[in-house]
């Protein structure tokens, strides 16, 4: 697709999606767009933003990101994250003009989803689809090449059972 143009999920990037967050996303309302959500561009080329519901991409768009590399799924989901706290009633556009400045780091402990940011709930999500849907190596792969911001530094089981906790209101 050419810059400028935009499309509804695919079949697979839904089923993709589904498997993590059900249907608490009106998935026939998720456009991806292949452009700049800010205005003359200046949406930075490597970024992703999902302020309203629907996902702009710009170098990372892809045309089904289901086939696509584990570092594009986890950007997706991570995207997907912001559309479903839009639909929980964050008001997502607001605090995401300031997510430049957010930390994405986040230290599973005693907290639930809600009580982190809003990034670092997108990246939590994200996180875990890669860790339950390429296990446990992919997870740690991510921590040193691409995207995962988990600070903690447990064995498999530990983890599994942190991330849990912190999901069991998700």
């Amino acid at each position: 697709m050419k810059e400028g143009g935009l499309r509804l999920l695919t079949p697979g990037e839904i089923a993709l999606a589904r498997g993590v967050f059900r249907n608490t996303i009106p998935w026939h309302k998720v456009w991806i767009h292949r452009d700049s959500y800010l205005p003359f561009g200046l949406q930075s080329r490597n970024a992703a933003m999902a302020p309203n519901g629907e996902i702009y991409f710009r170098n990372n768009y892809r045309d089904d990101f289901s086939k696509e590399s584990i570092a594009l799924q986890h950007i997706f989901i991570h995207e997907l994250a912001h559309v479903w706290q839009r639909e929980k009633g964050m008001n997502v556009r607001i605090r995401g003009l300031f997510s430049w400045a957010a930390d994405y780091t986040y230290t599973l402990g005693e907290r639930f989803l809600n009580e982190y940011a809003l990034e670092q709930q997108a990246q939590i999500i994200a996180d875990y689809f890669v860790l339950d849907k390429f296990g446990y190596q992919s997870w740690l792969d991510g921590k040193r090449y691409f995207g995962i911001t988990c600070l903690n530094d447990e064995p498999e089981a530990l983890i599994r059972s942190r991330y849990a906790k912190v999901l069991l209101l998700f």
